[in-house]
């Protein structure tokens, strides 16, 4: 279960900020748009929205999840944006060379959920397509009790 006060807490902790959350307003979005600077020192407009697949940048490799929410915390005059999201396991499968995963939701989350944007690395974007089977999925509606994806290693973007 999300408890967003520890949550965000810990949030403000990766930034530095040790001090006591007593109160704060909170507004959520459905996008956000930022300025981020990539490895060569460019900086990029990088765009994020609820659904989006992001890799976040936590100490133990590469870390795959999905955004449930995007909101600010005004804290002392201040607002910080963060994401709520929901986190894929590797299960140590694959299907046609590319590595299976569980998105684990909901109350069998126990893994940490809300996380600063900036530690977002919106632009080494993973590709993720729903395990669909036989029964339960059509079109563009998932069986959303179906929570097998596929990350897709073999995307290529149209130029």
């Amino acid at each position: 279960m999300l408890n967003i006060k520890t949550e965000l807490n810990l949030a403000y902790e990766d930034l530095g900020d040790n001090s006591l959350i007593l109160n704060g307003t909170i507004s959520f979005f459905g996008y956000a748009s930022f300025l981020s600077e990539v490895e060569n020192g460019d900086t990029v407009l990088c765009r994020l929205h609820i659904g989006d697949v992001v890799s976040i940048n936590i100490e133990d490799g590469e870390n795959f999840a999905i955004i449930r929410a995007i909101f600010c915390h005004q804290k002392n005059d201040l607002r910080f944006a963060f994401i709520i999201v929901d986190w894929f396991e590797e299960l140590n499968q694959d299907v046609l060379g590319c590595p299976v995963y569980r998105l684990i939701r909901g109350p069998k989350n126990d893994w940490r959920r809300v996380f600063s944007i900036n530690l977002v690395n919106a632009v080494n974007v993973a590709h993720f397509v729903h395990g669909c089977r036989d029964e339960g999925c059509d079109g563009d509606e998932h069986d959303s009790r179906n929570n097998l994806y596929i990350r897709n290693l073999y995307f290529f973007k149209a130029v």
